[in-house]
C-alpha cells in the first residue's frame, strides 16, 4: 500500500519495499561515497528540522576547502574531527556538514554551524588554517556568511547531497584512487538539533480499497512543482516537472514516488481537499 510521509519541511511518496528479514538484509560495509541510503537518510533529518527552535544563537553557511588531498580517507576523517572539537571550544552549539569533491579529486566541507557568540565563527576559519597550515591553506579559500534563509539553506545542502552520479562532486571518478574502496561519512551532524517527527499517512478511497488517493495526490504534487518551476522563469524546471510522473514503462509510471520540499502547510490543505473529495486520509 503506497504510503505518504509528511515532514515539516517536505513529503516523500510511495510504494515501500517488501520487509527484508535479518537473513535477507545486507550486511553494511565501508562508506563508499555517496549512496542512496545516505542521501535520504540527509535529506530526511533536513526536512525534520525545526527552524523556528534555532534561536539560540547565530547561525552560518560556512565552507572549508584544502589545496591537496589528505593521502587517505582516515586522514580526512581525523582533521574533520579534530576541527569539530575546536569549534565546540569555541562554543559551538550544533552543526551539519556534507563533503564533497572539487574537480581537482580534493574534499571539502559544507557546513551550518550555530554559534552563542557571533565572533566566533570567525574563530571557526582560524582553527581551520591553524589545522591546515601544513597544506597551505589561506583564508580566500574558505568561505563564511550568515544564514538569513535557514530552509533554503536546508534545500541547498539537500540538492547537494542527491545530484546525480554524473555530477562531478559525485562521480567516482572524482575519488582519489586511495579513497576508492572507503571514502568515510558523506554527511554528518552534532549538538542540539530540534526536530519534529514525521507522520506516516495512508491514503486510499473512502471505502479503503484501490490507491485512487495516491494517484490523485501525486498529480496535485506534480501542479505544485510546475507552478514553483513556473514562478522562477526556467523553462527546463517546467519540462521536468510535467514529466515527473511519467515513464515509457507504464508500470512504473504507476508506482513513481514523489519527493518534495513542499510546505507542511501546503501538504495539510491537501490532505484536507482529499479528504473533502470523499477520499481516505489515516495515519
Amino acid at each position: 500500500m503506497p504510503v505518504l510521509t509528511v515532514y515539516r519541511h517536505g513529503m516523500t511518496a510511495g510504494t515501500p519495499p517488501p520487509t527484508t528479514t535479518k537473513r535477507d538484509a545486507v550486511p553494511r560495509g565501508d562508506v563508499q561515497g555517496w549512496s542512496v541510503g545516505a542521501t535520504r537518510r540527509n535529506t530526511a533529518f533536513l526536512r525534520s528540522i525545526r527552524e523556528d527552535h534555532l534561536d539560540d544563537g547565530p547561525g552560518y553557511a560556512l565552507t572549508l576547502t584544502l589545496r591537496t588531498c589528505p593521502a587517505t580517507p582516515a586522514d580526512w576523517q581525523r582533521l574533520r574531527d579534530t576541527w569539530e572539537k575546536r569549534v565546540r571550544r569555541l562554543g559551538m552549539i550544533r552543526m551539519h556538514w556534507v563533503t564533497e569533491w572539487t574537480r581537482r579529486r580534493v574534499p571539502h566541507l559544507h557546513c551550518a554551524i550555530w554559534f552563542r557568540d557571533a565572533y566566533q565563527a570567525h574563530k571557526a576559519i582560524q582553527a581551520w588554517l591553524d589545522l591546515t597550515a601544513y597544506d597551505g591553506t589561506t583564508e580566500r579559500g574558505q568561505h563564511l556568511a550568515l544564514l538569513d534563509h535557514i530552509v533554503g539553506w536546508f534545500q541547498y545542502m539537500s540538492k547537494h547531497s542527491s545530484r546525480g552520479a554524473k555530477h562531478y562532486q559525485r562521480n567516482p571518478e572524482s575519488v582519489p584512487e586511495a579513497w576508492q574502496k572507503k571514502t568515510g561519512r558523506m554527511w554528518g551532524k552534532s549538538g542540539n538539533w530540534p526536530i519534529q517527527p514525521p507522520v506516516k499517512v495512508h491514503l486510499d478511497n473512502a471505502r479503503g480499497a484501490g490507491d485512487r488517493g495516491y494517484y490523485v495526490y501525486r498529480r496535485i504534487v506534480r501542479g505544485w512543482r510546475v507552478a514553483e518551476a513556473r514562478g522562477s522563469n526556467d523553462w527546463n524546471r517546467v519540462r521536468l516537472a510535467r514529466k515527473m510522473l511519467s515513464s515509457t514503462n507504464r508500470g512504473l509510471s504507476d508506482v513513481r514516488g514523489v519527493s518534495e520540499w513542499l510546505p507542511y502547510a501546503v501538504n495539510l490543505r491537501v490532505l484536507h481537499h482529499l479528504v473533502n473529495r470523499g477520499l481516505s486520509v489515516t495515519a
